[in-house]
């Protein structure tokens, strides 16, 4: 019986030294978690936003962080409860809940990635509430922004190399940094555009040549699982055609230009 009890107690001590062997290797991504709620409990939003990894800034823009964090009430968090609690190389997850200031639990999962050194949160998500039919693959792939009509996207890859073309015209990025999406404002300012053109200016490429004329798509236009829209293909000009590759984020209410590469042959 002695001996029985002995190795009850050694099989305790085995799985409490298990636990804390989990909950020391998992406080990285807990700890980045919680500092992401904290910021959001103090309403700040745009400072949450940028402590999150770049994929999820290029997929996400800081208006629907805010607008998902109001319609789920994530907005009003108390305290974090995690259940689970993994690591896998240099990505993490973590499944628990999320308690409001009004008392609500919110079931929440979260998947985060290691960066630069420190732990950022990739996805958030929440389980939605009410009635819902079982969501099919079908309806995920649905649940994507649409692409935009031919004719829109034409009139994007228009409007972006022409506003592009103004800047390298009257060397003044202004314009086309205005354009461009929140992310990749805060990735690069005007001298560093301007910097990426600067053969441009120094050749006098006049990219206006495309004016009037229609894009053709080498690539069928397509939204990729980071909810970037891509966008490949060229214009038949002359002297040179002008080929492109543009992507864009959605930031409401409408497509906004966060990649571009222009070449001409």
């Amino acid at each position: 019986m002695k001996k029985f009890l002995i190795g009850i107690s050694v099989a305790v001590v085995v799985i409490l030294l298990l636990i804390l062997l989990i909950f020391g290797l998992t406080k990285g991504i807990v700890k980045s978690a919680d500092q992401f709620f904290s910021l959001v409990k103090e309403g700040s939003i745009e400072e949450a936003y940028l402590s999150t990894a770049k994929e999820f800034q290029a997929a996400t823009s800081e208006d629907e962080l805010r607008d998902f964090l109001e319609n789920s009430t994530l907005d009003e968090f108390e305290s974090a409860s995690w259940s689970s609690r993994s690591i896998s190389g240099n990505t993490g997850k973590l499944e628990g809940s999320i308690n409001t200031e009004a008392g609500g639990i919110i079931p929440v999962e979260i998947e985060l990635v290691k960066e630069g050194g420190s732990w950022k949160i990739l996805a958030l998500r929440k389980t939605s509430a009410g009635l819902a039919e079982k969501e099919t693959d079908k309806g995920k792939a649905t649940a994507q922004k649409e692409i935009p009509s031919d004719q829109a996207i034409s009139s994007m890859v228009n409007e972006s190399i022409l506003l592009l073309a103004g800047g390298i015209n009257r060397d003044d990025f202004s314009d086309f940094y205005n354009s461009i999406a929140k992310i990749m404002q805060k990735q690069m300012d005007k001298d560093e555009i301007r910097g990426s053109f600067s053969k441009f200016i120094d050749e006098e490429i006049d990219l206006t040549i495309i004016e009037n004329e229609t894009p053709i798509f080498s690539d069928k236009p397509y939204i990729d699982d980071k909810g970037i829209l891509r966008l490949s293909g060229y214009y038949a000009t002359k002297p040179y055609t002008v080929y492109f590759d543009l992507k864009y984020i959605y930031e409401h209410p409408r497509w906004k230009l966060i990649g571009i590469n222009i070449r001409m042959e």
